[in-house]
């Protein structure tokens, strides 16, 4: 079995080359990892921790941009269910507020906002399943 750490390196691996599926097998099962290309309006953030969510420009207002989905998983807004969500429109966030989590695997990822702002909309839905690159939320930046 592959540990967290593990998999990360094979994560930025694939996302780091020219392949766009990556299947490893062992002893226990299989990992199958994948990767989407993304629309070129949309300028990823450059972080190493594969958790770093890409921020989109709306061309039409400098100020209100998306923040995607590093990562494909299923998308919780809260960090449990029936609590309260990390954030909602009209949460101030910072670079580093926990704004949603993504479950890829059976690992839990906390995604930060990546922007300072104020979040305008949530575009997905608790417990949505989400692809690499898809608009999570709208934000207005400062």
């Amino acid at each position: 079995m592959f540990e967290l750490d593990e998999i990360k390196d094979l994560m930025h691996a694939l996302e780091h080359s020219s392949l766009n599926r990556l299947k490893v097998k062992f002893s226990d099962g299989e990992i199958l990892l994948e990767k989407n290309s993304v629309p070129s309006d949309f300028a990823p953030v450059k972080k190493d921790d594969v958790t770093a969510p890409a921020i989109a420009v709306n061309k039409e207002s400098d100020k209100i941009e998306e923040i995607t989905a590093p990562m494909v998983g299923t998308f919780y807004s809260s960090p449990e269910p029936n609590m309260p969500s990390f954030v909602q429109p009209g949460s101030k966030v910072h670079p580093n507020t926990v704004i949603c989590i993504l479950e890829a695997m059976k690992l839990f990822s906390e995604i930060e906002a990546q922007a300072e702002g104020e979040i305008v909309e949530v575009l997905v839905k608790d417990g949505d399943f989400v692809e690499y690159g898809q608009p999570l939320f709208k934000i207005k930046t400062y």
